[in-house]
């Protein structure tokens, strides 16, 4: 069944599903989601994790094998799945296998990008929609984006006005991971202090922080000196690198669907992605730069910063997103990823 994200809080207070399957463009939606469905999992007994990421060479059978066995250690097993191009391809069929007869002492969890339409007539999907939930995550609207950031705050013990909200709207453009990531940075200066347009400004001048916001924009004009600045900067703040990850990840998929588009850059397609202001020029300049076939690569290695990050591979997640970065900015000099450490 599909449930939309504002419902799954009360999903939860029910027994949990066998699966969910959770799509879209908003890394942090996504991510806070699998968060409370890990939480829950826990308080529901399912103690063993395990994680795989279907990527290039990944075995299909190991999941099988994961969702048949008996857990040596506990009687429940949470299994996430990791689909970072959202194609299971041969993947398919063991899919559709797996949630035939889905055993009660596992849950699994799915992640995957915004799947088209013919993703969602696929069996696998029709499979996933049967057995447990499927939650959308849909981009927040330019307009509803101060009320996000308003409702946000409130979460966050924060008390912030209209004209302050939007201002942090603006500032963000639609990343709602920069956007979180400015509210905390916001509740640590101001010390709970009732958030104003004037304390925006004074902090946001202030503090000479370095943002991942930034780093976008000085990839898309092709600064990559300033990159590399920004990015040292972010690491000696204390960022977790999967906030650079998802920025990152979310900005190159948006590429290189614009890439995909036959003839010039329309003001429809501007505002599907809410590309605003300066950003449509930066946007169009990195567009004549990087080829599909290269943002294509690009998010085949956000996928492998992402086990970087979760211990995975051997590689510093770090280096990692200073050599995406680069390539992004237009730099050919890319860091080899070594192979993946189990």
């Amino acid at each position: 069944m599909k449930i939309k994200p504002e419902q799954l809080n009360t999903q939860l207070k029910q027994p949990l599903l066998p699966v969910y399957l959770l799509t879209g463009d908003e890394p942090l939606l996504i991510q806070e989601a699998g968060d409370q469905l890990r939480s829950s999992a826990r308080q529901a007994g399912f103690s063993e994790r395990e994680v795989f990421h279907a990527d290039a060479g990944f075995s299909w059978e190991s999941l099988l094998e994961s969702s048949q066995s008996l857990s040596l250690f506990s009687d429940k097993q949470l299994i996430e799945l990791h689909i970072s191009n959202g194609k299971p391809g041969k993947g398919s069929d063991t899919l559709t296998q797996v949630l035939a007869a889905p055993s009660p002492d596992n849950l699994l969890i799915i992640y995957c990008p915004k799947l088209d339409a013919s993703a969602q007539r696929s069996a696998w999907f029709k499979a996933i929609d049967k057995a447990g939930a499927v939650i959308q995550f849909w981009p927040v609207e330019p307009q509803r984006l101060s009320s996000w950031i308003q409702q946000r705050c409130r979460t966050a013990g924060l008390t912030i006005d209209a004209g302050a909200a939007q201002l942090l709207a603006d500032r963000v453009e639609g990343n709602l991971l920069a956007a979180a990531q400015e509210i905390e940075k916001l509740n640590l200066l101001n010390d709970g202090a009732p958030l104003s347009e004037e304390l925006i400004i004074g902090g946001v001048a202030d503090s000479a922080r370095y943002d991942v916001f930034g780093l976008i924009d000085a990839a898309l004009e092709a600064k990559s000196a300033r990159c590399l600045k920004i990015l040292q900067g972010l690491r000696a703040e204390g960022t977790d690198a999967i906030v650079v990850l998802g920025s990152l990840t979310w900005e190159v998929r948006k590429l290189l669907e614009l890439s995909q588009q036959s003839g010039p850059i329309s003001e429809a397609q501007y505002k599907k992605h809410r590309i605003w202001g300066k950003r449509k020029t930066l946007v169009s300049q990195a567009l004549q730069r990087l080829k599909p076939s290269q943002l294509e690569q690009m998010l085949q290695q956000c996928a492998a910063i992402d086990q970087a990050i979760k211990g995975m591979r051997r590689d510093d997640p770090w280096q990692l997103l200073s050599a995406i970065t680069l390539q992004l900015s237009g730099k050919p000099q890319v860091a080899q990823l070594s192979a993946p450490s189990y």
